[in-house]
């Protein structure tokens, strides 16, 4: 990798951009200062944050892949200082960004600063309409669910949750990160460059606020759900209830009879089990008929 925008074409004394995976910056002769701290910054990547040195910035970032949000994540460090712009990345997240940057760049001087602040923006500047089609998913999921009634629903609620909650989490890190650079410790930035890190740092806000609120959508499509379990449920246990109550009195009868005394008359008369098998079948509809007009039978 160990690219650079038109490196060649660069002096020493003038700004330069880079990006180099682990191996090549190990082995390459090119150092920042306070190495150490730095190099402990790169063999620990677990979240987005920015840290200062005397007079430059360094930090990791830890960014979800959209088209697998609970799978592996673009983690990779950079490291800024008055004359140089670094990423070390072994993931290739950097250095394509780096190259959309550079197709839409115009020809005006841009800042290192300036630089860093786009490549912040450019990770994020599709976010707003990605969070729009997830949230178009979750709205698909729940018409799905109340017109047929899908089953496992509650195991793609759980991963909706798992997956924006690691948004969320990305997008807090985000702004955590901006309200560091805007504190500005060693007065590395400008009054400027605090401004748009401030605007980043409320953008990254709003989107931690929309992934909020899709979140308590699924938490909302959960309840839906559970309500529609309780309902069937219900419904179960009314239909047994009736079928219970229906032939009870079925069940009267025929333990009755089934004594079988002696002295039963209706046992030994020629009309008996016709007479039987009419009244069992005009208690039946009696019933059927009340449970239809106190509307418990629909």
């Amino acid at each position: 990798m160990n690219d650079s925008v038109e490196e060649d074409k660069i002096s020493e004394d003038c700004p330069l951009v880079q990006v180099m995976t682990l191996e090549e910056y190990r082995n390459s002769r090119e150092r920042v200062t306070q190495e150490l701290i730095f190099e402990r910054n790169l063999n620990h990547i677990h979240y987005c944050k920015a840290d200062w040195l005397d007079q430059a910035i360094f930090g990791t970032f830890l960014i979800p892949r959209k088209e697998a949000l609970l799978g592996d994540k673009s983690g990779f460090s950079f490291y800024l200082d008055r004359k140089r712009l670094l990423f070390i990345d072994d993931t290739g997240f950097a250095q394509s960004l780096m190259n959309s940057i550079a197709e839409e760049k115009s020809s005006e001087k841009t800042s290192l600063v300036h630089l860093l602040f786009q490549f912040m923006e450019y990770m994020i500047r599709d976010d707003v309409l990605f969070l729009q089609k997830y949230e178009e998913k979750l709205t698909t999921m729940e018409e799905e669910l109340l017109d047929k009634g899908l089953d496992n629903v509650n195991r793609a609620i759980l991963r909706c949750r798992k997956e924006l909650l690691r948004l969320n989490s990305y997008y807090e890190q985000l702004a955590d990160m901006s309200e560091t650079l805007v504190e500005n410790h060693n007065g590395f930035l400008d009054e400027k460059d605090c401004y748009l890190f401030r605007l980043f740092g409320d953008r990254a806000s709003r989107l931690y606020s929309n992934t909020q609120a899709l979140k308590e959508y699924t938490m909302q499509i959960r309840e839906m759900y559970q309500s529609q379990i309780d309902i069937r449920q219900n419904r179960i246990m009314s239909f047994l209830t009736i079928v219970t109550t229906v032939f009870m009195p079925l069940t009267l009868i025929t333990g009755w009879y089934g004594m079988n005394f002696d002295k039963m008359p209706e046992l030994h008369w020629e009309y008996g089990y016709p007479l039987i098998a009419f009244l069992s079948l005009f208690i039946i509809l009696l019933e059927i008929w009340y449970f239809i007009r106190k509307r418990w039978l629909k």
